[in-house]
């Protein structure tokens, strides 16, 4: 019942979110253009991976220590790496603020044919207040709090970046790409505060008179491979943006992203069985409860698999008209890019949270080795087939990438730890029970 409940809180929570950044994109492609929503969404994919260190895996970690924590009561660790998490992320965040600053000058892309090269600090700077609001919502959700860990990110900060969009558009100031970055940056700042207000009410009462546990040495050594699959995984989902940039044209670029902007919603049915089903994984791997981890694992499936494939039928038969109808016909050409993604995605769905169960099991270093694999395939593939297909090359690089590492995952999980990541396992056992 309270994952039910969960569920179907986080489903109200993204539709609206994924509206709101939805909209967003619509009123950036239409107003921008294509060539400088193509320099705005170069610079988003660019200032992502500069931003990586700051936070690649600390989130994770931070999720499956605080849940660890919770079902232990061991609210001295749980004060520990709450403080440990902090002072990395603002750490790391204060030295790729000074590196971005450093390597300004040495911004030429095509890009910044405008001179605009303010356009990466405000870029960088909005990550690592992401990175850090991420943090906050991995501590919100690892107590319990799945809908209050998304609120600001999923919520504050695409509605509010909608706003201040819309009200620039009608006092008549013109909106340029780096008006619209330093626009994300102020709707980052309101969501990161909002959230930070929200882990101080959450926050167990046991832990203010603890004195914290900090395991360096266990959390750094930890981290690593954690901080080494997201970093892959992230630079894997924006590489190719970034080779479209290098081998295509700024045109290419804006219609790609478009394109990504509709395949994410296909991926919604996952992302929402993920932030639900995590915490509870790591619950269940804390007590060596298999069986219900196993359980939890088909019916995230069965959830991301069910919202997905009508999506993929919608895009299927309308998707050349809503790419025309909602974002302008300049756009309509990415049909073809954007059935290839979608069809991964399902994919995807159907095999669930692969990376949730290894990542929560403490089992991530087979993510790295299905990440790096994935990556190294994508780049490949990317190189051989821009020049010759253009966002259709990079469509079937990102669709053979994910595939890849989620059939390696599903495979690892099945040998290693006898669970099957998919909904063929509630298939199955509902079989055995009739029979």
């Amino acid at each position: 019942m309270a994952i039910a409940k969960a569920i179907v809180g986080t489903f109200l929570l993204r539709i609206v979110g994924m509206f709101a950044t939805l909209l967003c994109s619509v009123l950036l492609a239409r107003l921008l253009g294509v060539a400088e929503f193509g320099a705005y969404s170069f610079t988003i994919a660019l200032v992502t991976i500069l931003a990586l260190p700051a936070q690649a895996g600390i989130p994770t970690l931070l999720l499956r220590e605080t849940a660890k924590a919770k079902a232990i009561k061991d609210w001295a660790a749980m004060k520990g790496i709450w403080l440990w998490t902090g002072c990395t992320v603002a750490f790391l965040g204060l030295v790729i603020i000074i590196c971005s600053f450093l390597i300004r000058s040495a911004y030429t892309f095509e890009y910044a044919k405008l001179n605009e090269s303010i356009i990466i600090p405000l870029g960088v700077v909005m990550s690592l207040l992401v990175a850090l609001g991420n943090v906050r919502g991995a501590a919100l959700r690892g107590l319990g709090f799945v809908i209050k860990g998304q609120l600001p990110e999923e919520i504050i900060k695409p509605v509010s970046f909608l706003f201040l969009l819309s009200l620039v558009y009608m006092v008549g100031q013109d909106i340029t790409s780096v008006v619209a970055m330093g626009l994300h940056l102020v709707a980052a700042v309101f969501a990161f505060f909002y959230g930070a207000w929200l882990l101080l009410n959450a926050k167990p009462r046991q832990i203010n008179n603890e004195k914290p546990k900090i395991l360096w040495s266990k959390w750094a050594f930890t981290a690593m491979p954690l901080a080494l699959m997201a970093g892959i995984q992230t630079f894997n989902s924006h590489i190719d943006i970034l080779m479209l940039g290098a081998l295509g044209t700024v045109a290419q670029v804006g219609v790609y992203k478009v394109v990504v902007s509709g395949a994410a919603l296909t991926v919604f049915g996952l992302q929402v069985s993920n932030v639900v089903i995590a915490p509870r994984l790591a619950s269940s791997f804390a007590t060596n409860n298999v069986s219900d981890a196993q359980k939890i694992a088909s019916y995230g499936s069965l959830i991301s698999f069910v919202f997905t494939l009508p999506i993929l039928l919608v895009f299927l038969f309308y998707g050349e008209w809503l790419l025309g109808f909602v974002f302008g016909e300049e756009y309509r050409h990415g049909h073809t890019a954007l059935l290839i993604i979608t069809v991964s995605q399902v994919v995807s769905a159907f095999f669930g949270s692969s990376i949730s169960l290894m990542t929560m099991s403490s089992n991530e270093r087979h993510v790295l080795t299905a990440m790096t694999t994935a990556l190294l395939v994508n780049l490949i593939l990317n190189t051989m087939l821009i020049p010759t297909f253009g966002i259709e090359g990079a469509a079937y690089s990102t669709a053979a990438s994910i595939v890849i590492w989620n059939g390696y995952l599903w495979l690892v999980a099945k040998v290693k730890m006898n669970v099957d990541s998919t909904f063929v396992w509630l298939l199955l056992n509902k079989f055995k029970r009739r029979g």
